[in-house]
This record gives structure tokens, C-alpha cells and sequence, in this order.
């Protein structure tokens, strides 16, 4: 006659959950030794502790799209008019954009100039700039934002609490970035960094009321 005895579930992980993006450990895994899961709360956590106050950038291949131009007159840069409108909504709102570059650019002078943003051009150590800013607005180095996509900006985005690559970053920089962009250096990675940086501040929506749009 069949067996009528209750048969018991198959076995779970107790209080297991499923996380977007976490594989759980396979039967494979525990042949071996088991795989740790990571923790809900670094998978959770904030991109960063609190407000972000200072936001450094790279120029040439971050703010600009990498390519120099030369004639008789002089370099010119390609900016992308979205990235300069929005440093002007950080600063507005409480986000100090700062631009620290290795190179200097009479071009790159004149775009700072009509967004009337500090910067620093000819920096062999970007670090060292930094520095000076934090300490002359009082501030830490997990307040502040890198975006950066070649390999002189790896010390400063070591250092900052959120570190960000741009989509086309070299894999140096994309490898300690906690976050890269969807969009390229110069063709709009800074307005998407900007966004982010003032949702996470909680200051998106006066962004949006200023154009009427709530």
C-alpha cells in the first residue's frame, strides 16, 4: 500500500532571501568549502555616509570628451553644455564642484571661467590641491566625490567616499569606483553624476521646482 507518511519539505536556508544580483551558493559550493554570502547591509548601504559637500574633477576624458585639438591659435576641448548646467545646479545647492587637472588649457580656462567654477590646471599632484580645498572649507575626505577615467586621478579616488568612474574610464580607475556612469566623459556623465549627488543630498526636487517642473 503507498506510503501516507507526511513527507518533509526540502531543506532551506533559514531566513534566506533572494537579493537582485547575489548568486546564493549551489550545491557545487558545498562540496568544497561554503561560500559567504555578503552582508544585507553592504549591499544596502548608501553610496556614501552622509551629504556630499565637495565634488572634484578630472578635465580631459571626465569633463571633457578626451580630445585635444591644436591650431595656430591655440587647444580647444569639447564640453557637453548638459555637464556645465548641471555643476551650476551643485553649486547652487550646496555641492562645491572643484576641477584639478594635469594639463593647462587656454580652451579649458575659458569654459571654467563662464561657469564660474574654481579650478586648478598644470597639477602634477592632485592629492596635494585637495587637501588644501578640505581644509580650508572644513571638510572630511568621506564628504567629498571623485569622478575620474585615467590613471592620475587613482590617488584622489582612493581617498574620497564615493569614488566614480565615467563610462569609458580605464579599467584601473572602473575596478575601485563605487560607482561608474552610464554616460561617456564629455557627453554627459557629469550631469548624471550631478543628478545623483543632489537626490542622494535630497536636494533634486529644488532643481526641478526651479524649472517649474513641480
Amino acid at each position: 500500500m503507498p506510503d501516507e507518511r507526511k513527507r518533509e519539505p526540502e531543506s532551506r536556508s533559514a531566513g534566506a532571501m533572494s537579493v537582485p544580483g547575489v548568486k546564493l551558493p549551489g550545491p557545487e559550493s558545498r562540496l568544497g568549502a561554503p561560500t559567504p554570502l555578503p552582508e544585507l547591509s553592504e549591499l544596502l548601504k548608501e553610496p556614501m555616509p552622509g551629504p556630499a559637500r565637495i565634488l572634484f574633477l578630472d578635465l580631459d576624458g571626465t569633463l571633457s570628451d578626451g580630445v585635444i585639438a591644436y591650431d595656430s591659435l591655440g587647444d580647444s576641448r569639447n564640453f557637453w553644455v548638459r555637464d556645465g548646467l548641471a555643476l551650476q545646479w551643485a553649486r547652487d545647492f550646496g555641492v562645491l564642484p572643484v576641477v584639478i587637472s594635469g594639463r593647462s588649457s587656454k580652451a579649458a580656462v575659458l569654459r571654467m571661467e563662464d561657469l564660474g567654477l574654481e579650478y586648478y590646471f598644470g597639477i602634477q599632484n592632485k592629492v596635494e590641491v585637495a587637501e588644501r580645498v578640505l581644509e580650508r572649507e572644513k571638510a572630511r575626505w568621506d564628504q567629498c566625490v571623485m569622478v575620474g577615467d585615467d590613471l592620475p586621478d587613482v590617488p584622489l579616488l582612493k581617498r574620497v567616499g564615493w569614488p566614480i568612474a565615467v563610462a569609458n574610464a580605464v579599467g584601473e580607475v572602473r575596478v575601485i569606483a563605487r560607482t561608474v556612469t552610464g554616460a561617456r566623459g564629455g557627453r554627459g556623465a557629469i550631469r548624471e553624476v550631478v543628478e545623483m549627488l543632489l537626490r542622494h543630498n535630497g536636494t533634486w526636487e529644488q532643481v526641478l521646482k526651479r524649472y517649474d517642473i513641480l
